[in-house]
């Protein structure tokens, strides 16, 4: 080999190093914009489809899952890492004069079912689980959280708000196309997910068929617990299901493709809720699945995290 053969080599070989250096070196997308604001991680443009061809189209809640369509996210945008937390909306709600008070179907051990309670709330959650600052919040109903987010974006300056439903799902997938971020064997992901699972029949006997595994939770785990998804978010399936900006319909023929919500001038009455929870058993936790609920209901699996649309300062971090 000449010696002009060997050094051009020799470069080649530095510029390769130090271009694989300079990836590793480069911030992971990870960010807060106040000490008391959710973590954020940056979810990149794409384009997935959305739904799930087999879903069953008799089925209400399924028949627009059942019409897949391509849906292109044509920007950037971040994500919370995790759901919002209980010692954030706390913070909220000690900052602003929001009364969101209401009852909240929570889990009594007494009576061994579901109940409506007007005592528990984002302070005093379901009695299945202990309160910690570090789990969900729950007992939060749609209107909660839009109060949250507008209180957060006037706060930072920066324009939060609850995700679309095709962000929540193309962010749920990660680039998967199987029916769970993990696979398709819902068993497979009890280090991914908190399900309704063999840990939690022992205390909370619900009548239906666990995942046949267990992921060490009986109850709500705190957030981050488990195995984040390829876009380094957590939680996405399981642990509380999330309210997301979209009013509920049963098809999805003339939604829109560019990932915005899908919402009425005059406002709806249902809002859809994804990602299934801690009570859910695991044909109802799949990436594409979806249900409907009022925009005052409450419960104590139910929270939501917040999306933030990036600008070219946040694009640079």
């Amino acid at each position: 080999m000449s010696m002009i053969r060997r050094c051009s080599v020799i470069v080649g070989l530095l510029m390769a190093l130090w271009q694989v250096t300079a990836v590793a070196a480069e911030p992971a997308g990870q960010f807060r914009d106040c000490a008391d604001c959710p973590e954020m991680v940056r979810v990149p443009a794409g384009s997935f489809a959305m739904g799930t061809a087999l879903a069953d189209a008799r089925d209400p809640l399924m028949r627009a899952e059942s019409q897949v369509s391509t849906v292109r996210i044509g920007k950037a945008f971040a994500l919370g890492r995790v759901e919002v937390t209980r010692k954030e909306y706390l913070k909220f709600l000690a900052d602003s004069t929001y009364d969101g008070a209401g009852p909240c179907i929570a889990w009594d051990d007494t009576l061994g079912r579901f109940n409506s309670d007007r005592d528990r709330g984002p302070e005093h959650p379901g009695a299945s689980h202990p309160v910690r600052d570090d789990h969900p919040v729950s007992c939060v109903s749609w209107a909660d959280a839009k109060a949250y987010v507008a209180w957060l974006a006037h706060k930072t300056g920066k324009p939060y708000r609850l995700p679309s439903e095709s962000e929540w799902e193309y962010a749920a997938r990660a680039g998967s196309s199987t029916l769970y971020p993990w696979g398709d064997d819902p068993a497979d992901g009890c280090d991914s997910a908190n399900l309704y699972d063999l840990s939690a029949t022992a205390s909370v006997n619900l009548g239906w068929k666990p995942v046949q595994c267990r992921d060490g939770f009986a109850a709500l785990a705190p957030v981050g617990q488990f195995r984040a998804n390829a876009f380094g978010l957590a939680d996405m399936i399981g642990n509380v299901s999330e309210w997301v900006e979209d009013c509920f319909t049963n098809s999805y023929v003339g939604r829109p493709r560019d990932g915005r919500a899908w919402v009425w001038s005059g406002g709806c009455g249902q809002h859809v809720v994804r990602g299934g929870s801690w009570v859910s058993p695991p044909e109802l936790a799949r990436s594409a699945y979806r249900e409907a609920q009022d925009a005052n209901f409450r419960a104590d699996f139910l929270g939501f995290r917040v999306a933030l649309d990036l600008d070219s300062r946040t694009e640079t971090r």
